[in-house]
């Protein structure tokens, strides 16, 4: 499995596996016509199960060249990265080291439990996130991989 996508109004989740640049792209597309239906920036939520690999260089580089471009289409992205620990915290900390620097304020977030989600988007995205994060758990998307 490398990336799953679940659509709903106002708002993507990916659920990744081992990262491809084709998943990259899909996932671009699903944000940019998400955004597009609503007609206003969406809420782009990321889990990376604690087994998942880093991405490879070459999916590194397409998202660094994609999500500057992507911003206009999310109003909020959270990358949900599991895992319990200092290495796990660790980990969370360096990519939103990252990420902060270079992102407008209040954009990006990582968190270490889908259920942090919520708290982190604005009242009126809080009921695309329930939608967006019952259909997941519906399809079994948010429990272990």
């Amino acid at each position: 499995m490398a990336c799953e996508l679940i659509t709903t109004p106002g708002a993507v989740f990916a659920l990744w596996g081992e990262p491809e640049v084709a998943d990259v792209e899909k996932v671009r597309i699903a944000v940019e016509a998400a955004a597009a239906t609503c007609g206003h920036p969406i809420v782009y939520v990321t889990r990376v199960p604690v087994d998942a690999p880093a991405p490879n260089a070459q999916v590194r580089e397409k998202l660094d060249q994609m999500l500057p471009g992507l911003l206009k289409a999310f109003s909020t992205y959270h990358v949900v990265l599991e895992g319990e620990g200092f290495a796990a915290a660790m980990k969370r900390g360096v990519l939103t080291g990252m990420f902060q620097l270079s992102w407008r304020r209040k954009t990006f977030f990582v968190h270490a439990k889908i259920t942090d989600v919520a708290g982190n988007v604005g009242l009126d995205q809080r009921p695309a996130v329930a939608t967006l994060l019952e259909t997941a758990r519906a399809k079994g998307m948010l429990g272990a991989r």
